[in-house]
């Protein structure tokens, strides 16, 4: 940072606040601007693409700067924040009118905005929760992990533990927006490692901040507790990582108090598990090139409002194979998607009720736009209308019945208090809710009168027919008349401001009604306060059953929106038991599909799929264009939607719940981490190996493709046979080495293949499977419709015709 010439106060104020938060990007108030200065300054204007000038530009140390307008902060704030900074917004907090000591007004530090504390709806993700996650290890030996997660936008706190080998895959499920770590635990071996994907969203804390008697004290006195037993039952390090977490909150949120629902365990148990390779593979929220509109998530997304978009979010991150839920939830969609009209009128009331979970958290916490309780009382009001879609509802939507009458009173007072229109600086609460708004109401309305006849009558005083009385926060109110004019004013006129286009004039009569206006319209922005800190007191004993509400409207809308899903593209309910049997008959790949439907294209092409105990493994041979790809990724995307309560594209469908899915799929080099392409399909294929049950569903595609022919096939060979000795799990395993037909004398393989002709030397694509084996790859024919040029295409097809058949493995197995 640049050294400050001795200099103004207020330089010497800023880098006193900014030596305390060097980490941050300081928002120094200055007016109606925000000002950054150096290092903070250079940043900013080019992130935000503002100008850069400079404070005391003709000295020989000019300190670069920029600002933003204060009433637009939250854009240029929520960019900054998007880019991984922390800002700092330091406030005046005192009025310069007021000021009863020398030097610069007191300025401080009220809020620190990081990337896992947003609560304003322009700084966050509707769709999706905004977890601020902290990290500890059980203890120094234990490879077990405490995560401590909350969102303070809902007040939503959970703890979860893992084995490091599941670390990855449990972040990946919550999608932390900030980790908070330990020094030391920074510096070990693994961890970076295993948050380099959220690298730029790492806060590292002094190893003090994770102390479990700090940690125990800060838990307490938060929650007003008089110990963490009120809490529950947690381990010293659940205690820590929730404890740092809390402190986090406490140092980021400064004055402003917040509410947290207490923290409680997450179950896993019953949870189908993804890993990491698998959530990219089935592309389920990014595709491969990165996030898009084209995955199933966006396609599955059929939610009107916010709170039921993230109950989906949820769901898609925690697939369940608890055979109760799950079938509580084909209810819920099974009942909207036969009662057509109920589904429609629900969803149209839906979409008028606001974030209620969000807002109503803002509202209770202070931070809240007066503006927010009309949007509360539009959401409430809502409500009892949804009743009579409900009259014979589902068992999972039984619960929300109660909450559609239980808030009348309160929105009905809120009806009556506030008005439509308002502003800075009040005038949300209607006059005639309260006696005494009501007379201060009746007094700046006498006031306001006196000034338009006193302007009229000034008018005809001076002869100045563009002489006017107005307003301003610096000089309050005064007589302006233009530059021309000003020879016309009368001596009992005093000067008070000249302008190059005017100037502005007071009189006693002007001061005394406008002192009574000023005085009156403090008193009721004043009330006005007292009132709506009044709503938040009434709104914080309602808002836990608020919250109940949301939650359950939650899957209102996610069981209406899967039904209208299931309605629009023709899906089935699949029936789920404890079996390790897998049938679709007529599956449908449910992204492509939907792409087809939007694009009006062809039809998409049906296949079925059954695994049995007793042959629990398709092995897929074929062309490339042939459909082998879709087929594996269509099947487990089908057993996935089924594990999340939803509808599928099939005919019809049975399986037995999967405990874990499995894919290695594509060619996607992970060079970031020094692994080639070979490296990653090794390391994909070994954790499968190493951890799939009977219970799980696998696809492998291509195993073995990324070395020599002959070490690819004995490898691809060896993990077939290893699949079905051993795991016998259900399993898709498509391949290129036509000589795995040898495998044939396996019972528990089938083998099925694609059907093509050929016609006029061009082959056609049917996309349709038929048992049997591919005897050829018709690589030539896929090049040529790529579009290689012809003279290599003829010379390839005269070399292959040249190569002799070579058998790389004797017929029937090899040797033990």
């Amino acid at each position: 940072m640049s050294v400050f010439v001795k200099e103004t106060p207020i330089m010497a104020q800023y880098g006193k606040i900014k030596a305390q938060y060097p980490d941050c990007l300081v928002f120094f108030r200055l007016g109606d601007f925000y000002e950054l200065f150096d290092d903070d300054a250079k940043i900013a204007s080019q992130v935000l693409q503002i100008v850069l000038t400079a404070r005391h530009k003709n000295s020989s140390t000019p300190i670069p700067m920029c600002g933003v307008p204060a009433h637009a902060s939250d854009a240029y704030i929520a960019k900054l924040v998007k880019n991984g900074y922390k800002v700092a917004i330091c406030e005046q907090l005192e009025d310069e009118d007021f000021k009863d000591t020398k030097g610069p007004i007191h300025r401080d530090v009220v809020r620190v905005i990081t990337p896992g504390t947003l609560t304003e709806d322009t700084l966050l993700e509707a769709k999706e929760n905004n977890f601020l996650l902290s990290l500890v290890r059980l203890d120094a030996k234990s490879t077990m992990y405490v995560l401590a997660y909350v969102d303070i936008s809902t007040g939503d706190f959970f703890l979860e533990s893992h084995p490091v080998s599941e670390l990855e895959e449990a972040l990946y499920a919550l999608n932390p927006k900030e980790v908070l770590i330990s020094e030391p635990l920074w510096k070990s071996d693994s961890i970076p490692f295993l948050l380099k994907s959220w690298k730029h969203a790492v806060t590292i804390l002094p190893e003090s901040r994770f102390e479990v008697e700090g940690c125990e004290y800060r838990l307490s006195t938060f929650f007003q507790v008089e110990s963490t037993q009120g809490l529950g039952s947690f381990s010293k390090a659940e205690i820590c990582a929730s404890g740092a977490l809390v402190d986090y909150v406490i140092l980021t949120q400064k004055r402003q108090a917040l509410k947290l629902n207490h923290p409680k365990h997450h179950r896993q148990d019953d949870l189908m598990r993804l890993d990491a390779f698998t959530r990219k593979n089935l592309e389920i929220f990014e595709t491969f090139s990165g996030p898009n509109r084209y995955t199933l998530a966006c396609m599955m997304d059929r939610t009107v409002t916010a709170f039921g978009a993230r109950l989906l979010n949820y769901r898609l991150q925690h697939p369940t194979q608890n055979l109760e839920i799950l079938n509580k939830r084909l209810d819920s969609v099974a009942y909207f998607l036969k009662y057509d009209e109920n589904r429609k009128g629900i969803q149209s009331l839906l979409k008028n009720i606001p974030d209620l979970e969000r807002i109503s958290t803002r509202l209770v916490n202070r931070r809240g736009h007066p503006k927010e309780w009309l949007s509360l009382r539009q959401g409430l009001g809502v409500l009892p209308h949804l009743r009579c879609f409900l009259e014979e509802c589902p068992e999972e939507i039984l619960p929300l019945i109660p909450h559609l009458t239980h808030y009348t009173d309160f929105h009905g007072a809120l009806c009556s208090a506030f008005q439509e229109e308002g502003g800075n600086e009040g005038g949300w609460i209607h006059p005639q809710y309260n006696r005494e708004l009501e007379a201060l109401h009746h007094v700046h309305q006498g006031a306001t009168q006196i000034l338009e006849a006193l302007q009229r009558r000034y008018i005809e005083v001076t002869g100045i027919n563009s002489l006017k009385i107005k307003y301003n926060k610096i000089i309050g109110h005064y007589i302006e008349v233009p530059v021309h004019a000003t020879s016309k004013m009368p001596f009992e006129f005093t000067l008070k401001q000249t302008l190059t286009t005017g100037a502005r004039y007071t009189t006693g009569e002007l001061h005394e009604i406008a002192e009574q206006l000023e005085t009156a319209a403090q008193k009721a922005q004043i009330l006005e306060e007292e009132i709506l800190n009044q709503f938040s007191k009434d709104l914080s004993e309602i808002h836990e059953t608020l919250k109940q509400a949301c939650e359950f409207l939650g899957i209102l809308d996610v069981s209406v929106g899967l039904a209208e899903l299931a309605f629009q593209h023709h899906y089935t309910r699949p029936y789920l038991d404890s079996s390790t049997e897998f049938q679709i008959e007529g599956g449908r790949h449910p992204v492509i599909e939907w792409v087809f439907f939007n694009q009006n294209q062809k039809k998409f092409i049906a296949n079925s799929c059954e695994l049995t105990k007793e042959q629990p493994l398709w092995m897929m041979t074929g062309p490339n264009m042939a459909g082998k790809s879709t087929f594996l990724r269509q099947n487990a995307l089908i057993a996935f939607m089924a594990h999340v309560g939803s509808f599928v594209p099939a005919k019809s469908v049975r399986m037995g719940c999967i405990d874990r899915i499995f894919t290695r799929v594509g060619a996607n080099d992970d060079l970031a981490r020094g692994h080639s392409t070979f490296m990653v399909e090794m390391l994909e294929t070994a954790c499968i190996l190493n951890q799939a049950t009977q219970k799980s569903f696998v696809i492998l595609d291509e195993v073995g493709r990324g070395t020599s022919t002959r070490d690819g096939l004995a490898l691809a060979w060896a993990c077939v046979e290893y699949m079905v000795k051993h795991l016998k799990c259900r399993t898709l395993f498509s391949t290129h080495y036509h000589e795995l037909s040898e495998l044939n004398y396996l019972p528990e393989l089938r083998f099925f293949t694609f059907k093509i002709t050929q016609w006029n030397e061009q082959i056609v694509f049917f996309h349709e499977i038929t048992e049997g084996v591919s005897d050829q790859s018709y690589g030539i024919h896929v090049a040529r419709i790529a579009g290689i040029p012809e003279p290599i295409i003829s010379r390839a097809q005269n070399l292959l015709n040249q190569f002799p058949e070579q058998a790389l493995f004797i017929k029937n197995g090899l040797p033990e």
